[in-house]
């Protein structure tokens, strides 16, 4: 099971902090797992992991949005409370993904477990398109030229959750065989992009 929680907060500075806190919060009342039943480490490439843990996560945020997901051979219990903005809505943008659901704050995945990583990108519509696409062509694996802000973002996302997957960094040239589930958040009237990568 993978259950991704969002919060709101006043400012970025807020998000990286509150991103933390919901992280221990889905643990314990998502899960049942105790914060003394672990410690976060590093690996040397510098992706954050759980010592001795049976679960995976992955944190991200985007100016005053963040989101927090954990990975556990374990049944999530949807009543967990979280800091949920009540005008938050979501869609799937790219694909159709048969296994997940909206339930109580937090976006469900049922049928994945193991090894995750999540980013969530705020978008900057009046982001010069000519600088996009060289970004795209310089950095982006396999992406297509973006045809707007919108489409840019979500391959950036992909980039980046992929390489908080493998822990090898955005550089990391991605594997086909991970799944990519992209999906457009919008929170007060702004556009975000939110990518899963993960191995079901």
């Amino acid at each position: 099971m993978v259950a991704v929680a969002f919060s709101a907060c006043e400012n970025t500075y807020e998000s990286q902090h509150t991103a933390g806190i919901d992280l221990r919060n889905m643990l314990l009342h998502g899960f049942g797992i105790k914060s003394e039943d672990f410690s976060f480490s590093k690996t040397k490439e510098g992706k954050p992991y759980a010592e001795n843990a049976p679960f995976f996560f992955s944190i991200s945020h985007s100016g005053p949005l963040c989101c927090c997901s954990v990975s556990a051979n374990a049944s999530f219990k949807a009543d967990a409370a979280f800091h949920f903005p009540a005008d938050l809505h979501m869609h799937a943008d790219i694909q159709t993904i048969p296994t997940w659901k909206w339930e109580k704050n937090t976006l469900l995945f049922p049928n994945i477990s193991g090894e995750i990583g999540l980013d969530l990108e705020k978008v900057d519509f009046n982001a010069d398109l000519s600088r996009l696409k060289k970004i795209t062509k310089r950095y982006l694996h396999n992406a297509p030229a973006p045809v707007d802000a919108a489409d840019f973002y979500k391959s950036w996302t992909r980039q980046e959750a992929y390489g908080k997957y493998t822990g090898q960094g955005f550089l990391a040239k991605p594997d086909p065989s991970v799944s990519l589930y992209s999906f457009r958040v919008i929170h007060q009237d702004s556009t975000y992009f939110l990518t899963l990568a993960c191995n079901p």
